[in-house]
């Protein structure tokens, strides 16, 4: 990270250097924040000093993380502190806002977590011979499983209601009628 240090205004050159190693000494707590290995980084922080006001405004860029400061005291030193504790605050709620991005993203949908479930070997010979039949994944309202009910060639349509959000079945009773069971 490259850290400019910059003067004006202020009254001897003896202060000046002490100034500016306590800034620098201060900035190494917004270099945690910042990742300059990856993006270009830069780091200025301008010091000056008029009559009774001591000024410290701090601006850093580093790839598309941007933040500005400035804040004017009565004494440089606290000027500089106070620069850079809302430089952190304003990196820390940058950091935290691209966090919670990439797990909100990152997250799995149903599909790749069924995927990642390793397959139950069936041991047992009566279940070996069963036929496995999956079920739409698109919720239906009754009288849409009445019709695919109408269309198959099956007793029975099982589905999840659009309505209440939960499975149902319609089936075809021996009188023939036709049979919703909810839970």
């Amino acid at each position: 990270m490259k850290v400019i240090v910059t003067t004006r205004h202020l009254k001897n050159a003896k202060d000046s250097e002490k100034i500016k190693s306590y800034a620098l000494k201060k900035t190494s707590r917004i270099q945690r924040y910042v990742k300059a290995e990856k993006d270009p980084s830069e780091l200025r922080v301008i010091l000056s000093s008029e009559k009774f006001r001591d000024t410290a405004e701090i601006s850093i860029s580093c790839g598309n993380i941007k933040a500005i400061s400035t804040v004017e005291a009565n004494d440089m030193y606290s000027a500089i502190d106070n620069a850079v504790d809302t430089i952190v605050k304003q990196l820390k709620k940058q950091t935290e806002k691209k966090t919670k991005e990439k797990r909100r993203t990152g997250a799995k949908t149903k599909e790749d977590v069924i995927e990642t479930i390793p397959s139950l070997e069936i041991e047992n010979e009566y279940l070996s011979d069963m036929e496995i039949h999956k079920l739409p994944f698109k919720p239906m309202s009754i009288e849409e499983a009445s019709l695919q009910l109408k269309v198959s060639d099956a007793n029975f349509v099982a589905f999840k209601n659009s309505e209440s959000g939960l499975m149902n079945v319609i089936y075809i009773s021996r009188r023939g009628h036709k049979i919703l069971i909810e839970p």
